[in-house]
């Protein structure tokens, strides 16, 4: 009980970093508060049909044939835009002029073209593209091949070459534009309040480290101090309850930033189904998640670290952990290897339960009692992990010491 007091005791000398650590976190959680109308707003946005004019393509133009229809292809291409002739060109040339956009695209007729679509033989052009799956480029090569189809037809009815290509230009040229349409977006955040809570929590883990590990973490590097250390362990004082005491005090201190949290989701968004319905979800979740959090801080403070080392380590976990696992980037960005990896990083398994309870995450996660306590399991497995491991190194330092 005395380890226990003199925590606190010591936790007044660092007030003012404490203070400034809960003041950046109202700050965010207003923060979020305010852009959430914004972000719903953004994505409730529709789009309407609108034709796009393709009169302005660069086309690369190789003529292996010479015949009337190719000559027929070519003029028809000169209604989108300009059309350069080339014989000459790479593969890799012409892949490169693609890519750059210096032409929108290469279209090649082959060596007995016009004597195979006569004889109804099966033959097509070649087209190249470097945005191969586009809406233009479904236009673009569905009209080109409706003219050469309907010189076929001209063909078989008995016209000439000339004759048939000519009627074909003139069936097939036109204004030349495509219709897009954009359905509207299904919104994925409904509630505005409901949005901005689930931001607050989902970024919980990252506030809850940043404010244990570089103001209350410095705390417990006082007191294992050589002066104050020397007067414990001089005291018939057991490392695994000098561990216990502090990791009593971390959770005491997580667990104000606890009550503010849920005090802060049940008053603005207490009547929205995240928390009518999954509170106690939530209340679980951030304390499997301190405990955690107190094991990994307790850990880090068992080595002698300055301050601006401690904050560069937190730093760095806590971003790491964060882009990985969710939390800055909605996880399903990810590719599956990097998801894979994140099942290995405690911040996964809170993220994982707040994208459960919360439909608009994207995650598409099924909610069940099993998986949801079984995602707090996981957290408690590492929170006794970091703590097992810090009452090691104690015991290695203490044994050194004496």
């Amino acid at each position: 009980m005395q380890l226990y007091k003199n925590f606190f005791k010591l936790v007044k000398a660092y007030r003012l970093s404490i203070i400034i650590a809960v003041i950046i976190m109202i700050v965010y959680a207003v923060s979020m508060i305010i852009s959430a109308p914004y972000q719903i707003d953004k994505e409730g946005d529709s789009a309407s049909e609108k034709n796009v004019n393709y009169k302005n393509l660069g086309v690369l133009f190789r003529d292996n044939d010479e015949s009337e229809l190719s000559a027929g292809i070519r003029k028809m291409l000169e209604s989108y835009g300009s059309v350069e002739d080339d014989k000459t060109s790479s593969d890799e040339t012409i892949n490169d002029i693609l890519y750059f956009s210096i032409s929108d695209y290469f279209v090649e007729v082959p060596e007995h073209f016009q004597e195979k679509i006569d004889a109804g033989e099966e033959i097509s052009l070649s087209y190249s593209s470097h945005s191969q799956v586009s809406g233009k480029t479904f236009s673009f090569v569905n009209d080109i091949d409706s003219f050469v189809n309907i010189y076929r037809s001209y063909r078989a009815m008995g016209l000439d070459a000339e004759t048939a290509v000519s009627k074909a230009l003139s069936t097939t040229v036109s204004d030349v534009t495509f219709g897009v349409v954009s359905e509207k977006k299904e919104s994925l955040h409904t509630n505005t309040r409901e949005y901005a809570t689930y931001m607050v929590l989902n970024y919980f883990c990252f506030i809850c480290l940043w404010v244990l590990g570089m103001t209350v973490a410095s705390v417990i590097i006082t007191g294992n101090k050589k002066e104050i250390a020397a007067r414990v362990d001089a005291a018939p004082v057991r490392p695994i309850r000098k561990t216990i005491s502090q990791m009593a005090g971390l959770m005491t201190c997580a667990g104000c930033m606890i009550a503010i949290y849920v005090i802060f989701s049940y008053i603005y968004a207490g009547s929205t189904d995240l928390m009518r319905q999954y509170g106690w979800v939530v209340i679980l979740n951030l304390i499997t998640t301190t405990f955690y959090l107190c094991g990994f801080t307790l850990l880090v403070s068992s080595f002698n670290l300055k301050t601006g080392t401690l904050s560069l380590i937190c730093n760095a976990v806590g971003l790491f952990m964060c882009f990985l696992c969710g939390v800055f980037v909605p996880f399903y960005f990810m590719s599956s290897g990097v998801q894979a990896f994140a099942h290995f990083l405690p911040f996964f398994w809170t993220t994982k339960v707040f994208n459960t309870i919360y439909p608009g995450s994207g995650m598409n996660y099924t909610f069940s009692v099993g998986n949801i306590f079984g995602s707090f399991g996981v957290q408690i497995l590492f929170g006794l992990v970091f703590v097992m491991i810090s009452i090691v190194i104690k015991k290695i330092k203490q044994g050194k010491a004496a």
